[in-house]
């Protein structure tokens, strides 16, 4: 049989066998068998021959090939299985040991192994590795191999302990180990797997204090159980056995930053600013430990002016200490907004970013973030004027950038606010085609504002009341703006702005922190507008209220699966489905990642 016949009979045999006619594939593959005397056939004919009940054959074609080639013992696997194919167990077993006794060679181990594991026979191939161990007296053989039988067999202690044993040996597999044990050990609701590893790895840490990957592996494990405090108090121990200069802490204090653990990450900055040596992360680690400060006193609801002075007094110690420079520029910021939003000195505030704008050695970008901050500071002034200006120097300096879409954004805004709406909505346009997902987003919104509210019988005014309100929301003069707000529907009972009303309304409470009251606009814009552009904004927005203020995980789930069924084309489907799916407890990516990327 040439090549072209052999390639023309294997097309026919494969196209039998998936046709379900498996005695035509069988001729087939017998010709095909005779002709080459290749595994290849071999193993399709000891798969077909038990399809039509023919065992006899399907034995006496393995023992002829065990016969012929003794030293592969792996068809002593093939034998087994037909015999337990006919539930014929004691002559099963008798071949599988006998193969499992042959495989003192670590090579010829693993092809036995393989067959083993092409049958699924998970308990002989742990057996297999168990005993090529013994007999070569080498414990590290395997590992890999023998942690998967564990798991397929659901010896999860077992698994573990290869994988750390692995990792003991070789730290080069933590991050591929780690992606192991996430996907393995989850679901988890009880916690019983986890506590099961972090148990073993307190062991090795105390047995093994000299191998470092343990308590890299328990901060990890920690981290994934939001138990910062643990990781904190483990990551300490290691910077200082490994005399790391505080890089885990800082790493890790930015993780707790994100996850709005303050006060553990006060306490990695405060580690790493305590150190004798100032190191590399010092200046950062300075500036961050006022900026978290400021952050856990805000995220309060009752703290209060002397407080947030203190606070201020903090900003300035600490640039009394490092030196106004570029290199503390994003002190010098959050100083300026602490003053201007919090302490209504706005007039301080702007001083602080006039100086920052000139600093010498300060890059372009984070002078025109200056320069956006400023322009900011003279709108809450009322110096509309002067914020275009400066609006619209960031916008020509970086026309191409991201900055240039923003400050184009604002002074779209600003026209917006003094009731040049046909301008706005010019400049609304052209960032609807922004590649900033958010700014496209914000412009759309603002945008479909203006037009759903201009030209309606030449009247203009309730979208200007409108704008006028939110411009107080940005000053963040709340009794001023809910009055103007509530002038809208008694001056102009028909209006169409009821929903944005109430929309902005629940800006202004979750500002304040009035949850409640927050949560009540939301249900009245889901109730009264269910079918207006509003309502899976209000959706989402009472999803993650539910889910993050009044930790409700299960009525947030409804709201979200109610986004993705009811509102597909929403914008907000994508988030939704994800948050979903992580209270649900599905395994997606963790923004805990981040913490490792600089380990």
């Amino acid at each position: 049989m040439n090549q072209s016949e052999i390639q023309t009979t294997r097309s026919l045999a494969d196209q039998a066998k998936n046709n379900g006619d498996f005695s035509k594939a069988i001729q087939y593959y017998e010709s095909l068998f005779d002709a080459t005397k290749s595994d290849v056939y071999y193993y399709e004919l000891i798969k077909l021959y038990p399809e039509i009940g023919d065992f006899k054959t399907a034995e006496k074609i393995i023992k002829r090939r065990v016969k012929k080639y003794s030293q592969r013992p792996d068809y002593l696997v093939d034998l087994g299985h037909i015999y337990e194919v006919q539930k014929n167990n004691k002559e099963a077993n008798k071949y599988y040991n006998e193969a499992i006794s042959k495989g003192g060679n670590i090579d010829i181990a693993r092809s036995i192994a393989n067959q083993f594991l092409k049958y699924d026979l998970n308990e002989y191939a742990e057996q297999l590795y168990l005993m090529v161990r013994k007999k070569n007296k080498n414990p590290n053989l395997f590992r890999f191999e023998l942690a998967r039988a564990y798991m397929q067999q659901g010896k999860t202690s077992e698994m573990v302990d290869e994988y750390l044993a692995i990792l003991g040996n070789n730290r080069g597999h933590l991050r591929s180990i780690q992606n192991i044990f996430q996907r393995i050990l989850h679901p988890d609701p009880e916690g019983i797997q986890m506590q099961m590893l972090k148990n073993k790895l307190l062991r090795k840490i105390q047995n093994q204090p000299q191998i470092e990957v343990f308590p890299e592996l328990l901060i990890w494990l920690y981290i994934q159980d939001k138990n910062f405090d643990g990781a904190f108090i483990q990551a300490k121990a290691l910077d200082r056995r490994a005399k790391e200069g505080g890089e885990r802490l800082n790493s890790l204090a930015n993780l707790c930053m994100t996850n709005k653990r303050y006060d553990v990450a006060k306490q990695c900055y405060q580690y790493i600013i305590s150190l004798k040596e100032k190191n590399q992360y010092y200046h950062a680690a300075r500036m961050n430990l006022v900026k978290v400060m400021k952050l856990d006193l805000l995220s309060k609801s009752d703290y209060n002016r002397s407080q947030l002075i203190e606070i201020r007094n903090e900003y300035l110690k600490t640039l009394e200490e490092l030196k106004i420079s570029a290199r503390t520029y994003a002190l010098q910021i959050g100083l300026a907004d602490l003053n201007a939003f919090y302490l209504n000195d706005v007039d301080t505030a702007i001083l602080i970013l006039n100086r920052v704008i000139k600093l010498v050695g300060l890059n372009e970008h984070d002078r025109a973030n200056a320069k956006i901050s400023l322009g900011d500071l003279m709108l809450l002034k009322g110096e509309k004027w002067e914020a275009s200006l400066l609006y619209s120097q960031v916008e020509k300096a970086f026309k191409y950038d991201q900055l240039g879409e923003i400050a184009k954004f604002k002074n779209a805004k600003i026209a917006y606010y003094v009731g040049d709406f046909y301008w706005s909505q010019a400049q609304l346009d052209v960032l609807k085609g922004s590649t900033s997902k958010l700014i496209a987003n914000d412009a759309m919104e603002l945008s479909l504002l203006i037009t759903d509210n201009i030209g309606r019988d030449s009247i203009s005014e309730p979208l200007e009341m409108f704008a006028r309100a939110d411009l107080l929301i940005f000053k963040m003069d709340y009794q001023a703006a809910n009055t103007t707000l509530d002038s809208i529907p008694k001056f102009f009972p028909s209006t169409r702005l009821i929903d944005d009303i109430l929309m902005a309304k629940f800006q202004m409470a979750y500002q304040q922190k009035q949850y409640e009251l927050a949560k009540e606009n939301l249900e009245k814009v889901i109730s009264d507008f269910a079918y207006d552009v509003l309502a899976d904004d209000a959706l989402f927005e009472l999803a993650k209220l539910e889910e993050e203020k009044f930790e409700n995980p299960e009525r947030a789930m409804d709201l979200y699966k109610t986004i993705i069924t009811d509102y597909p084309s929403s914008l907000f489907v994508v988030e939704s489905r994800k948050r979903f799916r992580f209270l649900r407890g599905d395994d997606i990516e963790k923004q805990e990642d981040e913490f490792f990327e600089g380990l």
